[in-house]
C-alpha cells in the first residue's frame, strides 16, 4: 500500500492540449512585481522593460537598470561605488529608442517601494540609493518610497517570527533567517498598500499548498533552451481560494527570489516566509514565484542581471522584452489560466513534483494536472 505522502490522485481539472498557449505581443497582463538581491535587479529590469504593464513594484537590495553592463559592475552593482548614473540614463534611452523596452515615461505614475537594510553587507545601501536616484528621473515624487532605516541584513523584512533583525548579516544562520529578518517592518504589506491602496484587507492564514507550473513550456523561441535561459523546470504559484475557479477580478503579483541554492526546500521556504501569500489570500492576488538556476558566473541560483558570456551563452537583450528569462516569465503570466490548468498542486509538507532535485536539463512533461495530498 502506498504511503499517504506518495499518493498521486487523478486529474482534477480538465487539461488543455500541451503547447496550446499563445504569445501575447500586445495584450500583456498587468501585474505588480517585486524581488530581492538578484531578484531585485530582475524586478528593476522587468519594471523598465514592461513599464506599461506594471501596476507597481518593490525592489529590495537590487541594482539600477543598466548597472550590469557598466565596466565596474562588480563594484557598482554590489557596493554602489563608481556607478555612472548618466551612462545608465543614456543606456535606458538607447534601449527605448531601439524598441527593446517600453517608454520609461510610463513610470511617472507607477508606485515603487525601495528597501535596503543598514546591515546588508552584500548589496550595500549606496546601491539602492543609486536605484532611487535613477527612478527620480522618471517617477513622481509621491510615487517613490524608500525604507533604508532598519538594521536588516541581506534579506526581506517581515514583522513576525523569530529571525531577529540583522541576523545572518556577518555569519551564517538558519536557512530561514538568511531569507527574512523580523525588523518590525512588514515589507510585503507596505508594498501592497503603496501599490493597491490602503483599502488592502488584513492578512489571513494562507493555504498550505502551491500550484507548480512547468515554466520551460513558456520559453520564447525553440533555440532558447532551458539551459541557455538558466531557468529551472518549475515555478510556484499561490492561488487564493477566491481565484481558484477563475482569475477574473484577481490581481497578479510576481516575485523574483534572490540567489538561492538549488534546493526546493529552500525555495519553497522563501515563498512561504515573506508574507505575500497571507495578503494574497485576503485580497484575491495570485502570486507567481518563477525560479532561476543561475550558474557559477552569474551566481548559483541567481537571475541574469548582466549579459554574461563566460559560460558560453550571451543574452545581449537580457534586460529587455526580448530577454530569455523575462520573456519566459511574461509568457507564463500572459497565459496564466492555461498554466494553472496544467499545474500540479502539492501540499507544502510534501516533496515537490517529479523533481527531487532542481534541474535545468530538458525533459518531457505531462500535460495533465494532478494533486498531491
Amino acid at each position: 500500500m502506498a504511503s499517504p505522502t506518495s499518493v498521486l490522485l487523478p486529474v482534477i481539472f480538465t487539461a488543455c492540449v500541451q503547447g496550446s498557449w499563445q504569445p501575447a505581443e500586445h495584450s500583456h497582463r498587468s501585474l505588480s512585481v517585486s524581488g530581492q538581491s538578484a531578484g531585485g535587479s530582475m524586478a528593476v529590469q522587468h519594471l523598465f522593460a514592461y513599464s506599461s504593464h506594471v501596476d507597481g513594484a518593490a525592489i529590495a537590495a537590487g541594482s539600477p537598470y543598466g548597472c550590469g553592463v557598466q565596466h565596474l559592475r562588480g563594484i557598482a552593482c554590489y557596493y554602489g561605488e563608481f556607478f555612472d548614473l548618466e551612462q545608465a540614463h543614456s543606456y535606458i534611452d538607447s534601449r527605448f529608442a531601439q524598441g527593446l523596452i517600453d517608454d520609461p515615461s510610463n513610470l511617472n505614475s507607477t508606485p515603487v517601494l525601495l528597501f535596503n537594510g543598514q546591515l546588508d553587507f552584500v548589496v550595500r545601501p549606496l546601491c539602492m540609493h543609486n536605484v532611487e536616484h535613477q527612478l527620480q528621473r522618471y517617477s513622481k515624487r509621491d510615487k517613490l518610497f524608500s525604507v533604508f532605516s532598519t538594521h536588516a541584513a541581506h534579506v526581506w523584512s517581515v514583522d513576525t517570527g523569530n529571525c531577529s533583525c540583522g541576523e545572518c548579516a556577518l555569519t551564517g544562520s538558519s536557512d530561514l533567517c538568511c531569507d527574512v529578518n523580523n525588523c518590525a517592518y512588514d515589507l510585503s504589506g507596505d508594498m501592497l498598500r503603496h501599490i493597491y491602496g490602503h483599502g488592502l484587507n488584513p492578512r489571513v492564514r494562507a493555504k498550505p499548498y502551491f500550484h507548480w507550473v512547468n515554466q520551460w513550456r513558456f520559453l520564447p523561441v525553440p533555440n532558447i533552451t532551458a539551459h541557455k535561459a538558466q531557468l529551472l523546470e518549475w515555478a510556484m504559484v499561490y492561488v487564493p481560494k477566491g481565484c481558484e475557479s477563475a482569475l477574473d477580478g484577481c490581481r497578479v503579483h510576481l516575485n523574483y527570489h534572490g540567489c538561492t541554492p538549488k534546493s526546493w526546500k529552500q525555495r519553497r521556504l522563501w515563498a512561504q516566509s515573506i508574507g505575500l501569500n497571507e495578503y494574497a489570500e485576503a485580497n484575491n492576488i495570485v502570486v507567481v514565484y518563477p525560479q532561476a538556476g543561475g550558474n557559477p558566473d552569474i551566481g548559483v541560483g541567481c537571475w541574469n542581471w548582466f549579459a554574461y558570456s563566460e559560460s558560453g551563452y550571451h543574452d545581449p537583450n537580457f534586460d529587455t522584452r526580448h530577454g530569455a528569462q523575462l520573456r519566459t516569465v511574461v509568457n507564463m503570466i500572459d497565459n496564466l489560466e492555461w498554466a494553472l490548468k496544467e499545474a500540479i498542486v502539492v501540499r507544502n509538507d510534501l516533496p515537490c513534483p517529479p523533481c527531487s532535485e532542481p534541474s535545468m536539463a530538458p525533459k518531457h512533461s505531462t500535460s495533465s494536472m494532478h494533486m498531491l495530498i
